[in-house]
């Protein structure tokens, strides 16, 4: 009878154990995971913020004079449209597809915040965001790119002299771009959010543990000042 009740509660044991294993392995695996994610975010998040800065820092390079007032052709908080001149000499030189060689008339540069994703937490909905980059060059030939995928679409806001913001194009010396990343663990399981959440009759609250659940875990903001359009 003793070896009986030695067998099974080695049995017992031996599960208890190895159900502890497995839920330390995948939480160590979970873990592993999230950590992975942020630190992709981060870095999408930079290199976007990269190009932003690269090409805002030429806007209206190379424009004569007398263009200077048509340097900046659309100013919204989702779509940006400048000129600038991406290949006046080898040093400025920028790859555009069918341009082999240099000339003296200014290209478009081109930014548009598009609806991409939308994923529905019950109370809340949110909105995963595109930036799409297009470039057309003087010889008619234009490319256009998805560099990346944000939280927010009001991602530019215009700037005059002195740093106000300023709903005149022709007024404008500085664009500050805006970049919102979410939280990785909760967009890449939205099962778990539902799960958590779904049995809580207090609409205010789960609303409120959503915002705190969805809040943006990272974010970029740069202020650009094109000395192009300082002159």
């Amino acid at each position: 009878m003793s070896a009986l009740l030695d067998i099974a509660g080695s049995a017992v044991l031996g599960g208890l154990l190895l159900l502890i294993a497995i839920t330390a392995a995948d939480t160590a695996t979970q873990e592993f995971v999230n950590y992975q994610s942020d630190a992709i975010v981060q870095q999408n998040l930079t290199q976007m913020s990269r190009i932003l800065e690269y090409d805002l820092r030429k806007m209206g390079f190379g424009v004569p004079e007398a263009q200077v007032n048509n340097i900046l052709q659309i100013g919204r908080p989702n779509r940006l449209r400048f000129i600038a001149q991406l290949n006046l000499n080898p040093d400025s030189y920028a790859p555009i597809p069918g341009v082999t060689g240099f000339d003296d008339i200014p290209d478009t540069i081109e930014y548009t915040i598009t609806r991409a994703d939308t994923t529905n937490f019950l109370d809340t909905v949110i909105v995963m965001y595109d930036i799409n980059r297009r470039t057309a060059s003087s010889a008619g030939v234009s490319e256009t790119i998805i560099i990346g995928r944000i939280g927010n679409n009001n991602v530019f806001r215009y700037l005059d002299q002195i740093g106000r913001p300023t709903a005149v194009l022709m007024a404008a010396r500085m664009v500050e771009v805006t970049l919102t990343a979410f939280n990785p663990r909760v967009m890449l399981s939205p099962e778990m959010v539902r799960s958590d959440l779904r049995n809580i009759r207090d609409r205010q609250f789960r609303k409120r543990e959503l915002r705190r659940l969805l809040r943006a875990s990272y974010w970029r903001q740069t202020r650009l000042v094109s000395k192009n359009l300082r002159r």
